[in-house]
């Protein structure tokens, strides 16, 4: 239910959270524990400044009794992500499946480089583990190994998500991934909501059709819950990922450390470079590797090496 009254500091303001945003209006959840609806204010527009969802907005009376309150200033964001719009996460569970599709670990690398570069804290999610067990071990411990929280569960339960459930008290918490792998099923799981609709895998094309419409919180935990459309594809350069940004999703890389002839290697096979010496899955150097030469086919001047050491 939307409230329309609430109560405002001695300046006018309240602070509030926008929880989702459809056609120019935004349903915001104030600090004192209302929720409202508010249009931004017309310099928004003119700046080219949009609201977003996730963002921590102050508003203050219109004046108009149809829409009461306006978006008068956006707070600092923690972070930003472009597709889907969504500021200030805390966590992203990246969500794929085992089987049924194949998952596209060269997309959850692309996100792992994405979650690093905008400081959320990512946690891997493998449904439909037991289509297929000895993969959904293999998978899992390649991203144990290399320092990442990883959970499995099978196509009606939510695995040992329990052991992670006060990880995610209090904090916005997004969920992101392949299409078709079972991300709605999941949160309506883990949150009691059944609202959520669930898409089903195309037989013919074997990917997940996009099902979810809109970016929406939903409370959760003491926080927020978003459940946001699947991907079927991410290109680095669409969400600003240079050639320096890249190594940010191998923390195995770290193990390297200063045996390398260069400072600022790129581990790609340069002369003097110690990755034989770094515990990293062969195929996730590769896809490493692979997204290094595509960066640098766009801009050739960028990650040079730098002075010897």
């Amino acid at each position: 239910m939307i409230e329309s009254t609430t109560t405002f500091d001695r300046s006018g303001f309240e602070v509030g959270r926008i929880l989702k945003g459809v056609g120019g209006q935004y349903e915001i959840a104030t600090s004192a524990g209302a929720t409202v609806v508010a249009v931004p204010r017309g310099i928004f527009r003119k700046d080219g400044i949009r609201p977003t969802v996730g963002d921590k907005v102050r508003i203050e009376p219109s004046g108009d009794p149809d829409i009461p309150f306006v978006i008068a200033d956006i707070l600092e964001r923690k972070n930003l992500m472009i597709r889907p719009p969504v500021a200030n996460i805390d966590i992203l569970v990246l969500t794929f499946s085992v089987s049924d599709p194949k998952p596209d670990l060269a997309l959850l690398d692309k996100l792992l480089i994405l979650t690093a570069k905008q400081k959320i804290r990512p946690i891997i999610w493998l449904t439909k583990s037991d289509l297929d067990p000895g993969s959904a071990k293999r998978i899992g411990a390649i991203y144990s190994e290399a320092g990442y929280t990883v959970i499995l569960s099978g196509r009606d339960d939510a695995g040992d998500f329990e052991r992670e459930r006060e990880t995610f008290s209090g904090a916005v918490v997004g969920f992101a991934g392949q299409s078709g792998v079972g991300k709605s099923t999941l949160c309506n799981l883990i949150s009691g909501i059944e609202g959520m609709e669930v898409g089903m895998i195309s037989d013919r094309l074997k990917r997940g059709k996009h099902t979810t419409r809109h970016v929406e919180l939903v409370p959760f935990a003491g926080g927020y819950l978003i459940d946001t459309p699947g991907f079927s594809s991410l290109e680095l350069l669409d969400i600003g990922i240079t050639v320096e940004d890249v190594p940010l999703g191998y923390p195995e890389l770290a193990s390297v450390g200063e045996s390398c002839r260069f400072a600022d290697c790129l581990h790609t096979g340069e002369l003097g470079c110690a990755i034989a010496t770094c515990k990293i899955d062969p195929d996730r150097l590769s896809r490493y590797r692979e997204f290094i030469r595509t960066l640098q086919e766009h801009n050739p001047y960028s990650g040079k090496k730098g002075e010897r050491k």
